[in-house]
């Protein structure tokens, strides 16, 4: 009877486990489709666009019309934000179009980083 048995029980895991391993992916499976399409960065996928209308070096207050800022959950308009120092903006004058990061930081609102739009 114990020669029986365990042949059974072992024939019964295996049964019992088979549908859960064949539903599992492997780690290559479900790789496979990302490897060919990168996700987007995090950085690329929160900038917002914009165009600067004035840009005060010696204050560090650059002015941008603005669409929809996501993570701040802000609708377009346009607004004054901070930068921390002048090499933020690097180049860029009024006029330029722009995408950018910007936070709210104690109550203020700071461009983080800004890049000519493409």
């Amino acid at each position: 009877m114990k020669i029986l048995s365990i042949p059974l029980v072992a024939s019964l895991l295996l049964l019992g486990a088979g549908p859960a391993l064949a539903q599992a992916p492997t780690a290559a499976a479900s790789d496979s489709h990302n490897s060919h399409h990168p996700a987007p960065s995090a950085t690329q996928a929160e900038l917002s666009e914009g165009e600067i209308t004035r840009w005060d070096p010696r204050t560090l207050r650059l002015t941008l019309k603005h669409g929809e800022i996501k993570n701040l959950e802000m609708p377009p308009m346009t607004m004054v934000f901070r930068v921390a120092d002048a090499s933020v903006v690097g180049d860029m004058k009024p006029g330029d179009k722009v995408r950018f990061r910007a936070e709210q930081v104690n109550g203020a609102y700071h461009v983080k980083q800004i890049e000519k739009a493409p």
